[in-house]
């Protein structure tokens, strides 16, 4: 395994599944996505996070989507694959697979349902790094976990040498301020809340994982630029243009309307999987008003480019 801190940086973008009509990968449309984002300034991949529909997949399939991303790939960023198992056995079976099919890290979820413990969260992520034989990614995200992780107990995770990075997804400022103060300098602290991001990378994060990302990622390369170097009233500027396309996209359950989008603009992901739905149709609506005029400013960040 081979997953260090100076890999998780920059725009990694939270990828869909592709679906096929009879349900499974369609692993000719991830190399249309992967080359989609890198060229949009992708600096790494994550395959088979919430976004990518983890949980309604089955083993064989997850498998199947982090072997495609690889291979589209064809090594030019990282690859980071998504762990959302709630225990401690599935978790490093599916790390295994992941790593096995090609993956030069994992992202993985802390352990749900339960709501463990903050020392048995610690203790978890040390037997998984044991297990797997490196470092991860931590995923924090406890309004959908249950347990919001305390900085400490973070901290405490870098020291023990289970962690590197991590994506947060905690909408608490102040923990996440706390997080960067214990131990910022020591892994690479990613923001996964779209309606903070510029803020977040302005008080410290070195990146994103985005799920948005897989639709405009100049854009979102434009706002970490500016957030980065210092001109935060620039990067909320063209955050704002995003605004209504973040409103309408996790108006209802992700990746629902984000593979909506991503058809409308021309990169058709196939269906949902129970038990998600196609967005209504007043998500739909508000879809198709705003992705015309973002399409516009990220073909004119790619001429910028040109």
């Amino acid at each position: 395994m081979a997953l260090t801190r100076k890999m998780i940086k920059g725009l990694l973008p939270a990828l869909t599944t592709p679906i096929d009509p009879a349900g499974a990968v369609a692993r000719k449309q991830v190399r249309g996505l992967v080359d989609h984002v890198i060229a949009g300034g992708a600096s790494g991949l994550i395959p088979m996070g919430g976004t990518g529909e983890y949980s309604a997949l089955s083993r064989s399939d997850r498998v199947s989507m982090v072997e495609a991303t690889v291979e589209a790939n064809r090594g030019r960023v990282p690859v980071i694959a998504g762990v959302l198992a709630p225990g401690l056995r599935d978790a490093v079976e599916a790390g295994r697979d992941f790593l096995k099919a090609g993956a030069d890290g994992l992202m993985v979820i802390a352990p749900y349902y339960i709501t463990p413990p903050q020392d048995g969260i610690r203790d978890y992520f040390k037997a998984y790094a044991d297990a797997i034989g490196g470092p991860v990614m931590l995923y924090e995200i406890p309004y959908r976990t249950g347990v919001a992780l305390k900085p400490e107990t973070i901290a405490a995770m870098v020291d023990d040498g289970s962690i590197v990075g991590m994506k947060s997804s905690n909408p608490d400022m102040a923990q996440f301020t706390r997080v960067l103060a214990l131990c910022g300098d020591k892994m690479s602290v990613t923001s996964g809340e779209e309606h903070l991001f510029p803020t977040a990378v302005a008080m410290g994060a070195v990146g994103g994982v985005l799920a948005t990302a897989v639709l405009f990622p100049r854009i979102w390369v434009e706002i970490l630029r500016l957030a980065s170097s210092g001109d935060l009233k620039g990067a909320l500027v063209r955050h704002q243009a995003l605004a209504p396309l973040l409103s309408a996209v996790f108006a209802e359950c992700n990746p629902g309307p984000l593979k909506a989008a991503q058809a409308m603009i021309g990169m058709p992901m196939g269906p949902v999987l129970t038990p998600l739905r196609a967005p209504s149709a007043e998500v739909t609506s508000r879809l198709a008003a705003c992705l015309p005029v973002l399409q516009a400013y990220e073909s004119g960040l790619a001429k910028k480019v040109a």
